[in-house]
């Protein structure tokens, strides 16, 4: 039976005695394991449905802890790392060999990250090892940002949930790999690539991604973030009123800012994932700084576009 709970120290017990809690961040809510045993993280990728190949994220608690799990760590990694952390950005460097196989697909990097959650910081502080958590919900669906939202889809998997109420930002961090002496953004986040570089410079690679580069951290899989219910995804919302079918609409329009579409993006997928629906539509926003994060979220979670041809609708699937 699965409990919400907002004692920490339940929450500490949990990780100590290798079983897997669902923990806040203040990106989304995490389920999380010690991240150096590798029968409590397998515990994650089987109470998720998750697939081995996919890795983990392995959140520590002070800059001076991601020297314990990486190695080869440049200057830029501490110059935005005392700029941004603890917050939602995740560092992919080259790992060490304590860090478990299991949390890195087998790859020879790690990512890791700061949460600045203060629930989750104690919970870090407390048991004193790094946790392995990646969004607590099942593979490739909607990740939760309130402590109702995984209780609902892991019920009964897990023990507990810690509650620490919304999440403030709503989406999951960037992350920045700074594999083989290039660095890379593999999943745009909160902290944008404007903001990377007033810290560092533009360092970027311009080495786009070959698609059968094996994944070097969560997010990267073109789908994900999906609510049951098709999501189709149209240039102008207004057009939708050439259909006739039982559609919903995910309207980003009505919030006044980019800040506040990340913070409501998770929480308007679940209110369309609604069987009352044949299909939902959504229109992209702007393709600029905390943009290219949401619009990112939103072309994993769609299976397609609707496009206007000749006077009529066609939906075109990916």
């Amino acid at each position: 039976m699965t409990e919400i709970t907002k004692n920490t120290d339940i929450a500490v017990k949990e990780i100590l005695n290798g079983n897997v809690v669902a923990l806040p961040t203040e990106t989304v809510y995490g389920l999380g394991a010690n991240g150096l045993k590798k029968r409590a993280v397998l515990k994650i990728f089987e109470i998720k449905r998750r697939p081995s190949f996919n890795p983990l994220i392995l959140h520590v608690f002070e800059i001076a802890d991601i020297e314990k799990y990486a190695k080869n760590i440049p200057d830029e990694v501490y110059m935005l790392a005392d700029k941004f952390s603890p917050g939602p950005l995740t560092f992919v460097l080259p790992k060490k060999k304590i860090v478990p196989d299991i949390v890195t697909a087998g790859l020879e990097s790690v990512a890791i990250r700061l949460p600045a959650h203060k629930k989750f910081r104690k919970v870090l502080k407390e048991t004193g090892v790094p946790i392995a958590a990646p969004s607590a919900n099942m593979f490739g669906k909607i990740s939760p940002t309130t402590a109702k939202d995984v209780y609902k889809e892991l019920s009964g998997k897990i023990n507990y949930v810690l509650d620490g109420g919304k999440c403030k930002i709503g989406l999951e961090s960037t992350v920045l790999s700074f594999v083989g002496n290039k660095i890379n953004i593999l999943r745009p986040g909160y902290i944008t690539k404007k903001d990377i570089e007033k810290v560092i410079g533009n360092k970027f690679s311009d080495k786009s991604r070959n698609k059968n580069e094996k994944i070097l951290s969560p997010g990267m899989l073109k789908s994900h973030y999906a609510p049951s219910t098709p999501l189709y995804i149209i240039e102008d919302i207004a057009l939708a009123n050439n259909l006739k079918n039982k559609f919903g609409v995910v309207d980003l329009l009505k919030y006044k800012n980019l800040r506040t579409v990340a913070y409501n993006l998770f929480e308007e997928f679940r209110k369309i994932d609604n069987p009352k629906y044949e299909f939902a539509l959504i229109q992209k926003v702007e393709e600029s700084g905390l943009g290219i994060a949401i619009n990112d979220r939103i072309e994993k979670a769609s299976i397609g576009n609707i496009i206007f041809v000749s006077g009529n609708l066609k939906f075109r699937k990916k």
